[in-house]
């Protein structure tokens, strides 16, 4: 009888471990690191990181892998030894407090943009990689209307696509894409933030807020000594944590998402008041199925397709300018933009490196 119940509790036990998740936290404070992207050897996204700082395991095939997330530095794994990983918070350097003229009310921001995206099922691998320039206009009182809107505006954009298809491999530079996950998403992308009451108490060193959901953390907001960052759950509030918007199943392109997170992070200040003057960066991940007509034809296959989406922003600069200014400005959109990588963001990893390279190299032929 002894013998009989140890064999079916090391039977549990061993099925308990195929199943074991991953964990990454933060390494100063040891709170879960919520919405980092987890990449494997070849450059894919294999999944991204829950509330809790949880993930899914990785096949040990995919190591070395690399892990990604808004205020901290990247990560390198290089073989699946710790249940639990560390993140280190990026050190922001403080800028000068700017007094700014009464008159030069509407804030101009420039920004830098990458997206990360693919598309796979069991035999096919649709990579994206995407890179833009931005910018936008916010006025900074009621009177610095300047006939525009605060929409991110698009300067300039290159795109590189690795197609791993039917036993063919391919690569694309700069051609227009029938599916990018950018879409709306980048148009608004900030309104402010207010620290809880909590964060500003006299010897309070875990600055940390937490706000359940129906399925998971809706709302997480964390402060360091240069960092305010604010992560939303935006399925926290669905059943089982899923949505499968019906207007897309009319257009063939069923789709279930599971994961989907908005990542703010500010430059701390004494007020705890977060305006998008104080914004450093922005991310957005999503992690989806999809079961319509539309990826049955582009992957030839009738097995679902999983979509993942890594975008980030970084603030490359900013300026005031007088709502006539920024009239101007605004109506006179610039061409022939340079990109600008702030020394904050992450290199590439070597996958990403290499598809941009063969991908230029390519298109010089």
């Amino acid at each position: 009888m002894k013998r009989t119940l140890f064999l079916i509790i090391s039977i549990l036990l061993l099925f308990a471990s195929a199943d074991a998740q991953k964990r990454v936290i933060d390494a100063v404070d040891h709170s879960p690191v919520a919405a980092a992207s987890i990449f494997d050897a070849t450059g894919n996204m294999v999944g991204f990181t829950w509330s809790d700082g949880e993930f899914s395991e990785v096949p040990e095939s995919a190591y070395p892998i690399t892990v990604r997330c808004m205020g901290y530095e990247m990560l390198v794994i290089e073989r699946p030894e710790d249940k639990t990983w560390e993140m280190t918070p990026m050190a922001y350097e403080l800028e000068e407090v700017v007094i700014v003229p009464v008159n030069r009310n509407v804030l101009k921001q420039t920004f830098y943009i990458r997206e990360y995206s693919s598309m796979y099922n069991e035999t096919d691998t649709i990579t994206y990689f995407s890179e833009y320039m931005a910018d936008r206009f916010v006025p900074t009182s009621k009177d610095a209307k300047f006939g525009g809107d605060s929409s991110l505006r698009m300067l300039a954009d290159r795109h590189y696509t690795h197609y791993q298809l039917f036993g063919e491999d391919s690569i694309d530079v700069n051609s227009k894409r029938k599916f990018s996950s950018t879409g709306k998403l980048i148009k608004r992308i900030d309104k402010g933030a207010t620290a809880p009451e909590s964060f500003k108490e006299p010897g309070n060193t875990n600055k940390l807020y937490e706000e359940p959901g129906k399925s998971g953390m809706e709302l997480i907001m964390k402060q360091n000594d240069r960092t305010f960052t604010v992560i939303k759950d935006g399925l926290a509030d669905t059943k089982d944590h899923k949505v499968s918007p019906w207007e897309l199943k009319l257009l063939g392109l069923t789709i279930e998402c599971n994961q989907l997170y908005l990542t703010h992070a500010y430059r701390v200040n004494d007020k705890g008041v977060y305006q998008p003057k104080d914004l450093q960066e922005v991310s957005i991940v999503m992690e989806s199925e999809g079961r319509g007509k539309y990826f049955r034809e582009m992957l030839e296959s009738d097995k679902p397709i999983v979509i993942r989406a890594m975008i980030e922003y970084y603030v490359v600069d900013i300026d005031y300018l007088s709502k006539e200014e920024a009239k101007e400005e605004y109506k006179s959109k610039p061409t022939n933009v340079k990109f600008v990588i702030p020394s904050t963001v992450p290199p590439l990893n070597e996958s990403t490196k290499r598809l941009v390279e063969r991908a230029n190299a390519e298109a010089k032929k």
